[in-house]
């Protein structure tokens, strides 16, 4: 099955066109969270800078390095491999001697401060992320400032961005037919696969709000399908819709026992500006919770052509 990933836009204004990650450096993520340090205890957290290297691999090269396994490595979110990131990373090293971390050699990997602490960092502990992004070839845009204005003061839908789903859908496309058992899939893949599975559906179901216009006043959110939790929204009718056309994706959901949550269908950025230089380059900044796409934002004022890591 081939799955659409063209989302519809909120607003009706005409988009401009552009180029993001001309560069990596040029989009710039950094986890907003500020962490009472003990001083001491068995965990060493690193504040590390990274450019053109995913989340997943930095923290088996530290768990190399420090000679730990890789589940004793923590970080709070995934970044950005295209991009110029910061996090925290925690390693559990027990009785463990410190590692020589300024002899940490990785490429375009830098370790920016050290500190111990008595617990190990947790995924979504960080309480947003903080972005710089600048736009490069920019063209059509009698409407830009109109559009940045709206999402300044309304909000953008709250899309989950395409690299969720991988490369032209390739995690959906392997999670349907791991779904119907016709191919093997390791934990981590399983997860790639369930969580594109609830990601995409959302955004079918955000779209539907999008065309009737009624995203920005909903206040019960999107549905990430499983099972009914208590306090939680059961799911509408026409959200039951969306799942039952979707039967594989349905399956792979219950069949794992995820629970139902919902998600905000409109998120309005803080401390968004912007400024535009010699007419054809955007230098955008804003501060986005966790777990919201920066290229969401981007997609509702602008049809961007990406230069590095099309697709993941």
């Amino acid at each position: 099955m081939k799955f659409d990933l063209k989302f519809p836009r909120a607003s009706t204004l005409k988009p401009a066109t552009g180029l993001i990650k001309k560069q990596a450096q040029e989009f710039y993520v950094e986890e907003l969270m500020n962490p009472e340090l003990a001083g001491e205890g068995e965990h060493v957290w690193l504040w590390v800078e990274k450019i053109g290297q995913n989340t997943e691999y930095v923290a088996g090269q530290l768990a190399r390095f420090a000679n730990v396994k890789k589940m004793d490595i923590g970080f709070s979110g995934q970044k950005d491999r295209w991009a110029k990131t910061r996090q925290w990373f925690s390693v559990y090293l027990g009785a463990k001697p410190e590692p020589d971390w300024p002899s940490f050699d990785l490429e375009d990997t830098c370790i920016l401060k050290v500190g111990r602490h008595v617990k190990k960092l947790r995924r979504g502990e960080h309480r947003a992320n903080f972005f710089n992004i600048v736009v490069q070839e920019l063209s059509d845009t009698d409407d830009l400032q109109s559009s940045l204005s709206k999402i300044h003061d309304g909000g953008f839908p709250n899309y989950y961005g395409p690299q969720r789903f991988g490369i032209n859908g390739a995690n959906l496309d392997r999670g349907e037919r791991f779904f119907e058992g016709e191919i093997k899939a390791s934990r981590s893949q399983r997860s790639f696969y369930l969580s594109a599975a609830r990601s995409y559906l959302f955004n079918i179901s955000l779209a539907q709000m999008v065309e009737s216009g009624l995203w920005s006043d909903d206040t019960v959110g999107g549905p990430l399908f499983g099972d009914d939790v208590e306090g939680v929204t059961s799911i509408s009718e026409n959200e039951r819709k969306i799942l039952e056309s979707h039967p594989s994706l349905a399956k792979g959901i219950h069949k794992n026992r995820l629970k139902l949550e919902r998600r905000s269908y409109s998120i309005v950025p803080q401390d968004f500006t912007w400024k535009l230089c010699d007419g054809n380059k955007l230098t955008l900044t804003f501060v986005l919770p966790k777990g919201i796409f920066a290229t969401a934002l981007l997609a509702e004022f602008l049809n961007f052509r990406v230069g590095l890591g099309q697709g993941e």
